[in-house]
């Protein structure tokens, strides 16, 4: 049994795994996706570290992998936002054979597209703010984190509990270092979709890595939010594409 808690939606239909980000959970994450529950058993768990998880004094992208292997059972397709994004690439690679089809947005694999101008901006802006604010209380550490990323969002303050939360997660990841076993995913057979939303030109270059060496589909939903998923419809509509042409066994 998976030590982690999860939202489940949908009774019946294929199981789809769903992995949030960093300054997200669950329900947030993914609550545009509920409306799939009517021809997919959707799985969104909670990392750990995110109530009503088990706590963790530093986040683990490799602990996380293997988490989600576990809640892959026999066979489902994944799916990984963000930080969720590289988590699921790391599972999909130690499990290959679990993985029907495998869909990532805007996941911060930066030291795969190192090299690339806007992706070499970005690692050095993430690993600088680390450095130079790794202290600095929540509310401030979170705002000049998503200043880095060029993204736009009004911080409630003070933090709700579960935001806050997730900054703290937060504080204990390295993003400009977080790459993906590209060679092994590459190998692997299920289809894979690579999302992005055109908001942080070093994820962009992330993205185009992706899709040239796994390779994957890339799509593109410009001038929406780093998580994409949040659009709704038209990001559905394209999931909903992608998973029924993956070949999945169908239950």
């Amino acid at each position: 049994m998976s030590a982690l808690e999860a939202e489940r939606w949908g009774d019946a239909g294929p199981p789809v795994v769903l992995v949030h980000g960093s300054l997200s959970s669950a329900a947030a994450a993914f609550g545009e996706q509920q409306v799939l529950a009517d021809r997919y058993r959707l799985i969104a768990p909670y990392r750990r570290g995110y109530s009503p998880s088990p706590g963790t004094d530093r986040i683990d992208p490799d602990r996380d992998a293997e988490d989600i292997v576990e809640l892959l059972g026999s066979g489902a397709h994944l799916v990984g936002t963000s930080m969720g994004g590289v988590v699921a690439m790391r599972a999909a690679a130690l499990a290959p054979e679990k993985v029907w089809s495998l869909t990532v947005i805007e996941p911060p694999a930066m030291p795969n597209a190192a090299g690339r101008p806007e992706a070499d901006k970005l690692i050095e802006g993430l690993r600088t703010h680390w450095e130079q604010h790794g202290d600095d209380d929540l509310e401030t550490f979170a705002a000049g984190f998503l200043r880095t990323l060029d993204v736009s969002m009004e911080l409630p303050s003070p933090l709700p509990p579960p935001f806050a939360e997730a900054v703290r997660n937060l504080k204990t990841e390295r993003p400009w270092e977080t790459g993906v076993p590209l060679e092994k995913l590459a190998a692997a057979p299920f289809p894979k979709l690579v999302v992005t939303g055109g908001g942080t030109p070093g994820f962009e270059d992330v993205a185009d890595v992706l899709a040239e060496k796994l390779p994957g589909k890339r799509v593109l939903f410009d001038g929406s939010p780093h998580a994409v998923q949040r659009i709704g419809a038209r990001f559905n509509e394209e999931l909903l594409s992608f998973l029924a042409a993956s070949g999945a066994p169908q239950q």
